[in-house]
């Protein structure tokens, strides 16, 4: 700390001066810090706020609504958690009967058999027979394949039993091999017996949905969505969709000997199955041989439509619908809790009670 008190120094020379002027600055200083300054606010807040009046019908709406949603949050969600725990047991169910469905061996389609009759059906496995009408192919997509990009084949096919046409799903074919000239392993790819008896699945008929593309060229034989209803209608058939299964057999019974010669085609399918033989006897295969497997590759390269997997489709994800609800149930349920302590201790004051603390806040100093 520095003394106030005079140093006795000579008055000449240059310490002197220096001591002097600091003596006199903090000096000043000291006086300086006797002045008291005024604790009265000369320039107060104005306000157009009353104290005697209510509240405003705004805010007061305001919370209300507030308040409302914050009461109906809880019991809403809670709501929508339990239908999703009544969906969730439904659509467990169901994927269940299909997958039971799948395990069942196929049976013979019945001759009766009725748009109305798909949903009890669905999944099921069944045998059709008959002949297909390859003048009156459809195809929808793009759909991408390893890579590659294709379409899914439909095809008429005339049941022999009863001379209906049916729409089935043969299956994925290469962009490549959408022209029938460009396709080989023509008695696969393009079977033209009148026996031919296929394996499918049942599967209910499905509309365009409201958001899907919509065929404008009724011409035109590509669509970009399974419209069932509306690519049956355009080739005159039942609209019952069924799904050919996942094969890769050789099926030489439904090699036709009026149009092509029965050792061309199996020497073709020899080519495509066997590979780095470089001499095939083919008098050594039995005609009707069916125990020949072909690999995708093949099929795509070939241009055979490649079947479905016979697997359930359905999506399962109400058990993740039903934690959000809950979860949003729960932590609304929280806040909500946390809001009316808050009300109920003071933490949000009305205006009467405030009005009483500004009174009794202002008579301690009157």
């Amino acid at each position: 700390m520095i003394s106030l008190r005079p140093v006795f120094l000579p008055r000449q020379g240059i310490v002197y001066k220096a001591i002097r002027c600091r003596f006199n600055y903090l000096q000043n200083r000291a006086c300086n810090r006797s002045v008291v300054t005024s604790t009265i606010d000369w320039k107060p807040i104005k306000t157009t706020h009353n104290p005697n009046e209510g509240p405003k019908n705004g805010s007061s709406t305001g919370k209300k609504v507030v308040l409302g949603l914050m009461f109906a949050m809880p019991v809403i969600s809670f709501y929508l958690g339990t239908w999703q725990l009544r969906r969730l047991d439904w659509k467990t169910k169901l994927i269940a009967s299909c997958e039971t469905k799948l395990i069942y061996p196929p049976i013979s389609l019945p001759k009766v058999f009725t748009v109305d009759m798909c949903e009890d059906w669905e999944y099921r496995k069944v045998k059709i027979k008959g002949h297909f009408v390859h003048e009156e192919e459809l195809f929808v997509g793009p759909r991408v394949k390893h890579g590659e990009k294709g379409y899914l084949l439909f095809t008429p096919f005339i049941r022999e039993d009863t001379g209906e046409k049916i729409l089935v799903e043969r299956g994925w074919i290469a962009e490549a091999k959408v022209s029938p000239d460009t396709r080989t392993l023509t008695h696969l790819s393009l079977p033209s017996g009148k026996d031919i008896e296929l394996i499918c699945i049942v599967r209910p008929p499905k509309k365009r949905g409201k958001f899907q593309w919509k065929q404008e060229d009724k011409e035109s034989r590509l669509w970009q969505v399974s419209d069932i209803y509306d690519m049956a209608a355009s080739v005159d058939c039942k609209p019952i969709h069924f799904q050919a299964l996942y094969d890769m057999t050789n099926h030489a019974s439904w090699m036709n000997n009026e149009t092509e010669s029965h050792e061309q085609n199996l020497l073709a399918s020899i080519r495509h199955w066997v590979t780095g033989t470089k001499k095939i006897d083919i008098k050594s295969i039995a005609d009707d041989d069916d125990s020949l497997a072909f690999t995708e590759w093949q099929f795509m390269k070939a241009g055979v439509p490649i079947g479905k997997t016979p697997t359930v489709d359905f999506r399962n994800s109400h058990l993740q619908y039903l934690v959000t609800w809950y979860g949003l149930s729960f932590l609304s349920t929280i806040f909500l809790i946390v809001a009316l302590k808050k009300m109920w201790k003071g933490g949000v004051i009305s205006q009467s009670q405030l009005k009483k603390e500004k009174l009794k806040h202002a008579r301690k100093y009157t």
